[in-house]
């Protein structure tokens, strides 16, 4: 029995720790992938079908509807937060190094929560004033290291606008590293204004819009409403996830590699304990002998035997859920377990915290391992009270 316990209690933990650090790796890629984009982008229907970039007049009173877009009858607001951007491409130089990406012109609204925590140098880009644009600009770990740059150094951003290339010396407040290499090396971040002036747009003309829901599961459904209600004929509405399905095909293929590891350690485990059921049946046939001819039916003889068991699941539980959790906790915490980056975008093995996953795995695990044993109990019901007497 001990044995036993020991056996399924570690086979528990594992699956506590495999199911955390896989719903933690989906979860904190799908936040970084958000933090850059948000949850719906709004654009000209123009823009989805042509590579050339159209704009869009984005007023005060058009976020004011988007937000009560998203507020329900009892007043919880589905939307969190809306913000305007512009993006254009266009070639840093510094001196004969020269690398070419996308800018994206942000403002007042935009959220910096998300770069804040990926700040590697510097700080992010200063509050505008009314009076002017900031010529400051935020570039990636990656395109610093490609043109030798470092904060507080002067870049000519060179923009290709109606075959004229327009220079502006900009500075780099800070530099920042999310690990999405594929965002990281083509993306920097200029006050909006800056890309309005120079484009010739006023304070209205856009690219496009961020919408950010206060569920990511609500995304779809704001999504639906705003396209087929809110926005006007010539806009466009999609979800992060259809506008970039690559990165979610992948994580969803997470999913199969999760569900195999835990049905294979469950796999283990049932064996595990049909086979210490038998030798308990089998240690004791002299005793089966004595109480079947005693009159105890062969039913209330396999409860003895699943009393057993139950009573091996439920120390294993207690053990594994305290072990395997606290396995957790300690990544969590000190971060342990280290990750490529370039390979995994993340330079740690996250883990997801969240107990709801932990108590339907104890359940499944119970109740699937329990129903499992009914079969082996069985076995009680072939043994013959004469032969099991003369057993010793």
């Amino acid at each position: 029995m001990r044995l036993a316990i020991v056996a399924t209690s570690l086979s528990l933990t594992v699956m506590i720790v495999a199911q955390s650090i896989f719903n933690g790796f989906q979860g904190e890629i799908a936040k970084k992938v958000f933090g850059f984009w948000g949850h719906i982008h709004i654009t000209d229907i123009q823009s989805s079908q042509s590579l050339e970039p159209y704009s869009i007049s984005f007023t005060d009173s058009m976020r004011s509807v988007i937000l009560q877009s998203g507020t329900k009858k009892k007043g919880d607001a589905s939307i969190q937060h809306v913000q305007a951007f512009i993006i254009y491409p266009a070639i840093l130089n510094n001196r004969e190094l020269s690398d070419g990406l996308f800018v994206k012109g942000v403002g007042h609204d935009f959220k910096w929560e998300f770069f804040k925590n990926f700040l590697v140098h510097g700080n992010i880009l200063p509050s505008p004033s009314d009076s002017s644009y900031s010529r400051n600009i935020l570039i990636s770990e990656e395109t610093a290291k490609n043109l030798q740059l470092s904060v507080g150094s002067t870049v000519v951003l060179n923009l290709f606008v109606q075959q004229e290339i327009l220079k502006r010396k900009v500075t780099v407040s800070g530099i920042y590293n999310t690990g999405l290499a594929e965002y990281d090396k083509k993306f920097a971040i200029v006050d909006i204004r800056l890309l309005q002036k120079a484009l010739g747009k006023n304070e209205n003309e856009v690219s496009g819009v961020e919408v950010f829901c206060k569920d990511v599961l609500q995304a779809d459904q704001v999504n639906q409403n705003l396209f087929e209600h809110v926005l006007p004929e010539t806009w466009y509405s999609e979800t992060i996830r259809l506008k970039f399905p690559h990165i979610f095909e992948w994580l969803a293929l997470q999913d199969i590699t999760k569900y195999f590891i835990l049905l294979l350690i469950l796999a283990v485990c049932i064996i595990n304990m049909a086979t210490t059921l038998m030798i308990l049946i089998l240690e004791r046939t002299h005793m089966i002998g004595v109480l079947s001819v005693l009159g105890m039916k062969k039913w209330d003889q396999r409860k003895i035997f699943l009393r057993y068991a139950v009573t091996i699941i439920s120390w294993s539980l207690l053990i594994g859920n305290i072990i395997g959790y606290s396995l957790i906790l300690i990544q969590h915490h000190s971060k342990l377990i280290k990750l490529s980056e370039a390979d995994y975008y993340l330079t740690h093995a996250p883990v997801d915290l969240n107990p709801i996953p932990v108590i339907v795995l104890n359940l499944i695990f119970f109740i699937v391992i329990l129903i499992s044993l009914v079969m082996p109990s069985w076995l009680v019901s072939f043994i013959k009270p004469v032969n099991a007497l003369k057993f010793r």
